[in-house]
């Protein structure tokens, strides 16, 4: 399925999620922090369950082409995951009266990682060919994600009543919703790969 029309269900959410994020971080809720993030990660799944579902059910023509163009728009769904992160931070270290270093110094790092992978979705699409991406740069993705949240989990950083907290939750539940992705795309290319529906694999 096109990404293009299913934008406006990442790009309203996204914004909707940064401003109530705000808000929250500036009267100190954290439950709505969190379900705000969350209802944004939600909308995110739900697209791209939408775009990698043709490759698990079964599809008709090229399988190498609709893998391409269903990897590129997982790309592209990764990479909005860190716009959201880095909208969040921003917003939230720059507007909520949270005083943290660091804080925006991840939002724009990962601007910048979202930058980098839109720029590499266009790469590929200027290529001329639709050989689909190498499936080891989703492995090297969700390797280093796993590690971060690992990081995160068991140091405790959680459980902190420093400045840090909420950019923790945009790390918990951003890296949580990567991994998510992570796995549909890895589920999608042994789909294609195998040209039998995931489904019907045992």
């Amino acid at each position: 399925m096109s990404l293009q029309p299913l934008i406006a269900w990442i790009v309203a959410p996204l914004m909707a999620s940064a401003l109530a994020m705000t808000y929250a971080a500036a009267n100190n809720l954290r439950a709505l922090y969190t379900i705000s993030a969350l209802a944004f990660v939600l909308a995110v799944l739900t697209v791209a369950w939408l775009v990698n579902r043709p490759l698990w059910s079964g599809i008709a023509g090229q399988q190498s082409v609709v893998l391409f163009h269903t990897m590129r728009r997982n790309t592209r769904i990764t990479a909005l995951m860190y716009a959201w992160a880095a909208t969040a931070l921003l917003a939230v270290y720059g507007f909520s009266g949270i005083a943290w270093l660091h804080g925006p110094q991840y939002g724009l790092g990962c601007a910048l990682i979202a930058g980098g992978l839109l720029a590499y979705v266009h790469w590929l699409g200027k290529s001329g060919g639709h050989k689909p991406p190498p499936i080891s740069l989703t492995y090297l993705h969700l390797i280093a994600v796993a590690v971060g949240l690992c990081y995160l989990v068991f140091s405790g950083k959680l459980a902190t009543n420093r400045a840090d907290w909420a950019a923790n939750i945009v790390f918990l539940v951003g890296g949580i919703a990567q991994l998510v992705i992570g796995w549909m795309a890895l589920r999608s290319y042994r789909g294609a790969a195998s040209g039998v529906p995931v489904t019907a694999q045992r």
